[in-house]
């Protein structure tokens, strides 16, 4: 007997099969127990896992739970520790550490304010030293021009007057 393949029952079982392949499959079932017994064996175990039905996946969400709570715990340990020793720790042992700090840092402010004053009194003297210049260049600037004025003013007069300089008339000395 000429069995169908297995790839022509495929469509046969799940109700896919055309009009003409599913009437010949049905006469060849009709005639052949062995293929009959196959293919209800087949829509047997489609049954059976069409009514399998999945485990919900809130379980899954539960699995944590162990790990969340014991750092839960953890945490509460940690913190009644931390709170224990603060709580715990006397004024004493704090004024132990200010007595052992304070005296280094009281050296060192001092030596900190000692190197500012000795910088703000070079800053001082080089900016007296540069004021100073600034005045004899300014005193120069005025003498030049008191110079140049007198000259001017001598000029003039000699024109105003209009006769010549008498020679009793000197310069004033240069400054």
């Amino acid at each position: 007997m000429n069995h169908p393949k297995r790839e022509e029952w495929v469509p046969y079982v799940f109700g896919e099969a055309r009009a003409d392949a599913t009437r010949r499959l049905e006469d060849h079932l009709q005639s052949c127990a062995e293929c009959r017994q196959q293919v209800e064996g087949w829509r047997r175990s489609l049954g059976q896992l069409d009514a399998w039905e999945l485990p919900s996946a809130a379980g899954a969400r539960w699995t944590f739970a162990p790990f969340l709570k014991w750092a839960a715990a953890a945490a509460v340990v940690v913190a009644l520790g931390f709170s224990v020793g603060r709580f715990t720790a006397t004024s004493a042992a704090a004024e132990r550490v200010r007595q052992t700090i304070e005296p280094q840092i009281r050296s060192e402010l001092r030596r900190e304010f000692a190197k500012m004053l000795r910088e703000e009194l070079d800053k001082s003297e080089s900016q007296r030293l540069a004021d100073l210049v600034a005045l004899k260049k300014d005193l120069d600037t005025v003498a030049v021009m008191t110079d140049a004025s007198l000259r001017r003013t001598q000029r003039q007069m000699v024109e105003l007057a209009d006769y010549a300089q008498p020679a009793s008339f000197s310069r004033p000395p240069n400054q």
